[in-house]
């Protein structure tokens, strides 16, 4: 599914703005020590908040700013330079989705700009594992971590629901297409 930059932009700036949100809406912790100091086996106060998503936001951000900045060295527009949030990136590219055009290098920020989104979606909504792609033929060694099974029952399954398997190479092969997920 292709879709044009525009839109490609605004779903950037949502999944920016809910990755922010679900930052700053979580609940903060307390720390793991007391005011006392009469706990001695905890290993010092811990941040409030999840710092593999602040981490993640941040570098995300980041991203999108450099791109911000090469795009307007190279078409000679003004870019504010202490800005950090990352919704303003996407909201920058989105005022200037029609001058970006003239870019040489415009397929490659497009492409870079929707890979950036599919990622942030990806984060945002992770993959089950029974929508994991199989290859046509898998082991069940491939199967059972697709769908969260360990390898003898994936064995034990496909011979009692009769899957057809096939031998190359000395592994065992079963034909996925068979397999009712």
């Amino acid at each position: 599914m292709t879709t044009d930059l525009p839109t490609t932009l605004r779903h950037l700036a949502n999944h920016l703005h809910h990755l922010q949100t679900e930052i700053w809406e979580t609940r903060y912790h307390a720390a793991r020590t007391s005011q006392t100091g009469t706990r001695h086996t905890t290993t010092g106060p811990s941040s409030p908040t999840d710092d593999t998503q602040l981490d993640y936001l941040l570098d995300t951000q980041t991203r999108l700013r450099e791109l911000a900045t090469n795009t307007s060295e190279d078409l000679h527009l003004l870019i504010p330079h202490n800005t950090q949030v990352g919704n303003y990136w996407a909201a920058w590219f989105y005022r200037h989705h029609t001058q970006l055009q003239d870019l040489t290098w415009y397929e490659d920020l497009e492409a870079e700009l929707r890979d950036l989104e599919t990622e942030l979606r990806h984060h945002i909504h992770p993959q089950a594992p029974h929508e994991v792609k199989l290859p046509d033929y898998a082991t069940a060694d491939e199967i059972g971590r697709a769908l969260g099974k360990t390898p003898d029952a994936i064995r034990k399954w496909c011979k009692r629901k009769q899957v057809t398997k096939y031998i190359q190479g000395g592994l065992v092969y079963y034909r996925t297409a068979e397999i009712d997920r």
